[in-house]
């Protein structure tokens, strides 16, 4: 195969995969950052990462959620260094106990972004205890700890 004929097959398989997940990364950015433009943002540069790497990679589906993952991670530290750098002092906003979610994605929004995301990926995503910890790189018994504190911590929350 020429080295055109390779870059064609590439830019093609690339191709399906975008149009196959594209609408799943944006809604998995967009639940763990609650920021339209951002969850975009984040999943465009999560789909080049993808394409730089399409090669060696076995799974792409489970690139590209970790790599949704980790731009939403890297976004929420860039942030938080800057409030700190800026002395700012965000205060949380009240949770909205109405509406047709009842709260629920102002107070997960609220959770810590481990936590936030565990509950994103089990109830979202429907993945497993294991498949969370290898979506964020942790130990199994962690992703279970995330999810139960996450729990608790939702079920105070929307008493």
């Amino acid at each position: 195969m020429t080295s055109m004929d390779e870059e064609s097959s590439r830019a093609n398989s690339f191709e399906a995969l975008y149009v196959t997940h594209r609408g799943e990364a944006v809604r998995l950015a967009w639940l763990l950052t609650h920021d339209p433009a951002l969850a975009e943002d984040i999943a465009q540069d999560a789909f080049v990462a993808l394409y730089r790497a399409i090669t060696r990679v076995a799974d792409p589906a489970a690139y590209l959620r970790r790599s949704v993952i980790n731009g939403v991670y890297e976004r929420s530290r860039r942030r938080e260094r800057e409030q700190r750098r800026n002395g700012l002092v965000v205060a949380g906003q009240q949770v909205v106990h109405d509406g047709p979610t009842a709260g629920i994605l102002d107070a997960v929004a609220a959770l810590p972004i481990d936590q936030r995301t565990c509950i994103v990926l089990r109830y979202w995503a429907d993945l497993r205890d294991h498949e969370i910890a290898d979506a964020l790189g942790i130990r199994p018994g962690t992703a279970r700890s995330h999810l139960s504190r996450a729990t608790s911590r939702l079920r105070k929350e929307l008493q």
